[in-house]
């Protein structure tokens, strides 16, 4: 990741959207302490958090750093933390339920984990507990939908959430220059994209002379944007591939995954992608020949600025913006886009202080918390800026004290209004002191608001929905034996297809689908179809839906 150096505070405002990564202690002690003993003693838990390697040496570990100072300073109760690998929790909690020594506390994004845990009877329903909440309660009385998107199918409530602002959370950015330097239009249909990224593979868009550019990238977010062009998202990169079909029930869309696939192989037969897409599994690779000028249509999950930042560095004539999604034969859609609601908290049903537990998700979701946790300390990590909101003082510093502790905002209130990252973006201020620098980290700072704009005005249209259809905090809990026949069909399903867009002519797209269909049925999947549709039918007036995030988008 490139950072850009302490210039303007138009610019510093552009970097508070950068990626935050976190880290924290590892504890699995217990008690009965808390408030609630009637003799005001501490309660002590423990809570998991992500463990994405991005603590630095001075900053101490996982165990004890700033941020767990912090917490444990100004809590009500006493929080050891256990760290979960970001991209292995579902192994590392497996492994801490499996001995008895999973944390009190869980903070996981990825529903399947959660389901599972629920069907295991892992997981303790919070209702007679968050009656007494100070905090939480409040949140779900003036946001019914987060006690709706928290109940189980036992009636009980058991997951704890939050509440954002709806923002586009998958963009295609283009290069704009290089469609003028190509005279190309912006693609209107899939075959129009194919065209255009042909074209910047092979049409020397940086006019080196060299052949040395991709049309698009295919891994991570690049790949879900290609397939959701043709309104699926059946790809390893997301585990809620479910879609309707003509009658209004729910499908898993082969057709539509057939159609995607035979498109992924031309890429990669024309050369317009990196051969070795299959090995950059979160997209390192692609940013990175974004960044450097390489790559003419690059799939950012989030806006990026710093990525943005660094592409102009590197190439300071490039012009991006947001693609709306080309029209395929099944229609005109868009790429994910944020929930405005979502659920990152559950409870061990062994946990020994419920209450206690309680009392730190109402501390955490207070306005002290959720600006530190978000900002840090104001004086060292920010000051409030000529718009009110918290600017960042030294990206530098920021990059070593601060940048690690974003997970901790999983259960920390949202931060909504002109305050929010997404905000900020799109509202740069002009620096007061007029210096050559500062000018240019300003003009930086408006390109890409207009970048980031044209995300809003190309995604967040319901005419142009998401491809899915039910968010990830509102899939049901399969039982358990239907919920390994789905991880291992979908796994099988995402080999098959990935093996056939590196295969060539040797195995089409066509015999990729029969087999992936036959996998599929031999995973149970049939059974997995008939809960899924039958759940859908009973509950989809009851739930959330993806078609429900646009009531939440602020006129």
């Amino acid at each position: 990741m490139i950072v850009s150096r302490k210039t303007s505070s138009a610019m510093l405002l552009l970097l508070l959207a950068g990626m935050m990564l976190l880290g924290a202690c590892s504890s699995n002690e217990t008690n009965n302490g808390g408030k609630s003993d009637g003799q005001g003693a501490r309660g002590k838990i423990t809570s998991t958090i992500y463990d994405r390697g991005g603590v630095a040496p001075e900053e101490g570990t996982m165990i004890s750093n700033r941020w767990t100072k912090w917490i444990n300073e100004h809590s009500p109760v006493d929080v050891s933390f256990v760290s979960v690998p970001r991209w292995e929790s579902a192994q590392k909690l497996n492994t801490l339920f499996a001995s008895g020594t999973a944390p009190d506390l869980i903070l996981e994004y990825d529903s399947v984990i959660k389901n599972q845990l629920y069907t295991q009877k892992q997981l303790l329903p919070l209702d007679e507990y968050i009656e007494k909440s100070t905090v939480y309660k409040g949140m779900l009385e003036k946001y019914p939908t987060l006690r709706k998107l928290g109940t189980k199918d036992d009636g009980k409530l058991y997951e704890i959430g939050r509440i954002s602002d709806v923002i586009p959370q998958h963009i295609i950015y283009i290069r704009t220059d290089w469609l003028k330097k190509l005279n190309l239009e912006m693609p209107k249909t899939t075959e129009d994209f194919f065209n255009v990224a042909k074209a910047f593979s092979d049409g020397d868009p940086d006019g080196n002379n060299k052949k040395d550019t991709y049309g698009v990238n295919l891994s991570f977010v690049g790949m879900m944007g290609v397939d959701a062009m043709f309104g699926t998202i059946f790809n390893a990169n997301d585990k809620n591939p479910w879609i309707l079909d003509n009658n209004g029930d729910l499908t898993l869309g082969w057709d539509r995954v057939e159609a995607a696939l035979q498109f992924k192989k031309r890429l990669y037969d024309a050369g317009i992608v990196d051969k070795d897409f299959l090995t950059d599994g979160k997209g390192d690779k692609a940013k990175l020949d974004f960044t450097t000028g390489k790559l003419g249509i690059w799939g950012s999950n989030g806006p990026d600025a710093v990525a943005y930042s660094a592409l102009k560095q590197n190439v300071p004539d490039a012009e991006i913006a947001a693609l709306q999604l080309p029209e395929s034969p099944f229609g005109s859609f868009s790429p994910i886009i944020g929930t405005p609601i979502s659920m990152n908290a559950v409870v061990n049903a062994q946990a020994k202080n419920p209450a206690a537990i309680m009392e730190y998700i109402d501390f955490m979701m207070s306005e002290e918390a959720t600006m530190v946790l978000n900002n840090g300390i104001e004086g060292e990590h920010y000051k409030l800026g000529d718009n009110g909101c918290p600017a960042v003082i030294d990206p530098e510093k920021n990059k070593i004290e601060k940048n690690y502790s974003g997970d901790f905002a999983m259960i920390t209130g949202g931060i909504t209004g002109k305050c929010a990252s997404y905000n900020l973006l799109l509202n740069p201020i002009e620096p007061k002191e007029q210096t050559v620098e500062g000018k240019a980290a300003y003009e930086i700072s408006k390109q890409f608001a207009a970048a980031y704009q044209s995300a809003f005005d190309a995604y967040l249209d319901p005419s142009r929905p998401m491809v899915s259809v039910i968010p990830n905090a509102a899939l049901p809990s399969l039982p358990q034996t239907l919920q390994i026949n789905q991880t291992n069909g979908f796994k099988t399903v995402y080999d098959i297809i990935a093996k056939s867009i590196i295969s060539g002519g040797s195995y089409t797209a066509q015999q990729a689908i029969q087999d992936a269909k036959a996998a599929w049925q031999t995973s149970n999947g049939a059974k997995v179809e008939a809960f899924m549709k039958e759940w859908y039918a009973q509950n989809k007036d009851k739930t959330l839906l993806t078609k429900d995030y646009y009531d939440f988008i602020k006129k």
